[in-house]
C-alpha cells in the first residue's frame, strides 16, 4: 500500500470517529452534569494511567518483530499481563477496599471496581491489537476500531442518560461497552491470521530478555509521560473540585479528542513505516520526521489559532451557558493543544531510536513541573491552567527537537 493510501485510509476512519464523537457531544453536555463529568473522566483518567504499565510496555515492540511468529508471541504475552494486572487491581479492592481514586475523594462501589478493572482490560487488549495491525499493515482496520468505539460508547451514554438507568455510571458504562465491543471486533480480525503459536515458557524467557529495555525503560517513560498529561486532571478535581474537573474533561472530549484525528493517523503511519526503517535507513525517517512536522505547521497553525480564538462563543452556542468555562479553557490551553498535534506522530522516535534512558529523564523532568505547577498555584483556575499549557507546550518542542538532532547526527 503507498504511503498516500495508507495516510488516506487511517485519517478517513479517524476522522468518522471523531466526527461521530462531535456529533454526540451536545447532546451528552445537556444529558449529564459537568460534575459527572469530572467523576467519569477520573476514572477513564485512572484506566489510562494504569495500561501504561499493564502490559510492561511491550505492546511497542510488536511493529519492530520482524517475525511474524515471534510478533504473534509477543502479542499473547502482553494481553496475558494486561489481564493479570486487571484482575490485581479488583483483588485488591475486593480485599482492602482500596482504590487510587479514594485520593481524590471517590470511593467506588464494588459495581464501579469491576467496570474500572474491565476498562483497563479492554483499554489494553485495543492498544495492542492496534500495535500488532501495524505490524500486520492492516491500517483499515486500525481506522474502523476506533469508529466502532465511539460510536457505541456514544450511542451507550445517551441511552443510559434518556432511559434514566444507572446515569450515575451511564458514561463509564457506555464507554467500558463501546471498548469491548472494539475488542470483540478486534480478536475476530486477529484469528483470521493463519499463525497459531502457543506460548512457553521458554518463548516468554526470550522474548523479554530481547526486548528488556522497553520493561525498563520505555514503560517507565510511557507512564511518566502519561502522567503528566492525565494527572492534572486527577489534581484539578482534588484542588478545584468536581465542576472544574468536569470542564476539562469535557474539553478534552470535545477538543483534544478530535484533534488527535490527525495525529493518531500520523503518529501510527510514522510508527509503522519508520520502524521498518529506523535501523536500514536513518536518512528516510528523518525526511519523514521533518516533511510531517512542517506539513502539520504550515497548514494547521491559522485555523486552530482562529478556533480558539472563538472558542469561548462557540462553546456557549453549541453546549449551552454551563460549558462557557469549558470554551474558556479551550483558549488558555491552545498553544498545548496545538503543540500536540504538530508534533505527536513524531512523539515516538526515542522509542523507535531505543534511546529509552533518555526519554524517562525528559519524562521525569516534565513530570516535576506538572506538580510543581499544581502545587504551588492553587489559586485561580484559569491561570493555573495557562501555565500548565505552556510547560507542557515547551516540552514538547523540546522533545521533537531532541529527536530531530538524533537523527541528523546518525
Amino acid at each position: 500500500m503507498s504511503i498516500k493510501k495508507i495516510i488516506w485510509t487511517l485519517f478517513s476512519g479517524n476522522a468518522f470517529a471523531q466526527l461521530l464523537m462531535i456529533a454526540f457531544a451536545p447532546i451528552i453536555a445537556r444529558l449529564y452534569t459537568a460534575a459527572e463529568f469530572g467523576i467519569y473522566a477520573a476514572y477513564v483518567t485512572v484506566i489510562t494511567i494504569t495500561v501504561k504499565v499493564a502490559s510492561l510496555g511491550l505492546e511497542k515492540a510488536i511493529p519492530l518483530e520482524r517475525n511474524r511468529v515471534s510478533a504473534k508471541k509477543l502479542m499473547y504475552i502482553n494481553q496475558y499481563l494486561a489481564i493479570l494486572i486487571s484482575f490485581l487491581i479488583l483483588t485488591v479492592y475486593i480485599v482492602f477496599g482500596v482504590s487510587v481514586l479514594n485520593w481524590v475523594g471517590i470511593y467506588p462501589t464494588i459495581w464501579e471496581a469491576i467496570l474500572l478493572s474491565t476498562g483497563i482490560a479492554m483499554t489494553s487488549m485495543i492498544q495492542i491489537y492496534n500495535y500488532e495491525n501495524m505490524n500486520r499493515e492492516q491500517y483499515r482496520t486500525l481506522a474502523m476500531t476506533r469508529t466502532l468505539q465511539n460510536g457505541f460508547t456514544g450511542v451507550a451514554q445517551i441511552g443510559f442518560a434518556l432511559a434514566n438507568v444507572m446515569k450515575t455510571t451511564g458514561l463509564l458504562l457506555g464507554d467500558v461497552l463501546g471498548k469491548a465491543i472494539s475488542v470483540f471486533f478486534l480478536t475476530r480480525v486477529s484469528k483470521k491470521d493463519k499463525i497459531k503459536q502457543r506460548v512457553t515458557w521458554r518463548d516468554t524467557k526470550e522474548l523479554l530478555t530481547r526486548y528488556k529495555g522497553f520493561i525498563i525503560f520505555s514503560m517507565p517513560a510511557g507512564l511518566i509521560n502519561t502522567l503528566s498529561l492525565q494527572l492534572p486532571l486527577l489534581l484539578v478535581l482534588a484542588i478545584f473540585g468536581a465542576n472544574d474537573s468536569g470542564q476539562y474533561a469535557f474539553v478534552q472530549r470535545v477538543i483534544i479528542v478530535p484533534i488527535s484525528v490527525l495525529a493518531i493517523t500520523l503518529s501510527q503511519f510514522f510508527y509503522s513505516v519508520a520502524a521498518k526503517d529506523i535501523n536500514k535507513n536513518k536518512q528516510s525517517v528523518y525526511a519523514l520526521y521533518m516533511s510531517l512536522t512542517k506539513k502539520l505547521t504550515v497548514y494547521l497553525t491559522l485555523p486552530f489559532s482562529i478556533f480558539v480564538f472563538f472558542s469561548p462563543l462557540i462553546f456557549r452556542v453549541l453546549f449551552g451557558e454551563e460549558w462557557l468555562l469549558a470554551g474558556q479553557l479551550t483558549q488558555v490551553l491552545g498553544g498545548m493543544f496545538l503543540t500536540q498535534i504538530i508534533f505527536s506522530a513524531t512523539s515516538q522516535i526515542l522509542y523507535l531510536m531505543e534511546r529509552q534512558k533518555l526519554q524517562i529523564i525528559l519524562e521525569i523532568i516534565k513530570l516535576g513541573a506538572v506538580v510543581l505547577i499544581f502545587t504551588t498555584m492553587q489559586g485561580e483556575f484559569l491561570q493555573t491552567m495557562f501555565v500548565y499549557g505552556a510547560v507542557i507546550a515547551i516540552f514538547n518542542l523540546a522533545l521533537w527537537w531532541v529527536g530531530r538532532q538524533l537523527l541528523r547526527r546518525n
